[in-house]
Formats: structure tokens, C-alpha cells, sequence
């Protein structure tokens, strides 16, 4: 049984414009991934700055990879959105994680 998310193998002579395509139609393919597992797998709440960092960082490459070229628009929408919630969640732990230290 082969694995359906490997890309297939690179011919020698691809042009430039085709591999560029072929790119392009791997981003659109992971960011699709992405969105669905995100819906699938809701995000859980965690109580340490490690998270909150690793929150920050994802809604960085979900703004990133919003900005691809030809990447469709309603994908595009879609990762800007997921970035925008990922951010308020990092905020929202950052906000939580400081004011329980400074109860200490």
C-alpha cells in the first residue's frame, strides 16, 4: 500500500514553471490538511508559556503561508483566520500565565 501524501518522484527534465506548479498545488494540498486537522483537533487549553509560544509560531506560518501565490482564496481566508485564532489563544495564555504570576 503506497503513501498518498509523498509528492510523486521529480523527473530530471521538469521545467522550472512545472515544478513551480507542482509546488504550488503541494501548498495549497498541505494548508487544505492543516485546516482540517485544526477542525478535527480542536486547539486544548495548556497552562505554560511553552504553549503559548508554540501558538505564536503556528499562527506565524499560517499567516505565511496565506500569502502564497496562487494559493486559492477561499484557502487563504481560511489560514488567516486559523492564524488570527491561534494569536488570541497565545495572547489569551500569555495574559493568564502573568496574572497568575503576579498573585505569587
Amino acid at each position: 500500500m503506497s503513501d498518498n501524501s509523498s509528492p510523486p518522484p521529480k523527473p530530471e527534465s521538469e521545467s522550472p514553471q512545472s515544478e513551480n506548479k507542482r509546488l504550488r498545488e503541494l501548498v495549497v494540498s498541505l494548508s487544505a490538511a492543516l485546516l482540517r486537522n485544526i477542525a478535527r483537533h480542536p486547539l486544548r487549553d495548556r497552562d505554560d508559556a511553552s504553549h503559548a509560544e508554540r501558538l505564536m509560531q503556528e499562527a506565524h506560518e499560517c499567516f505565511r503561508y496565506a500569502e502564497s501565490p496562487d494559493l486559492k482564496k477561499e484557502i487563504a481566508e481560511g489560514l488567516r483566520a486559523v492564524g488570527h485564532e491561534l494569536m488570541a489563544k497565545a495572547v489569551e495564555l500569555e495574559t493568564k500565565l502573568q496574572r497568575e504570576k503576579w498573585k505569587k
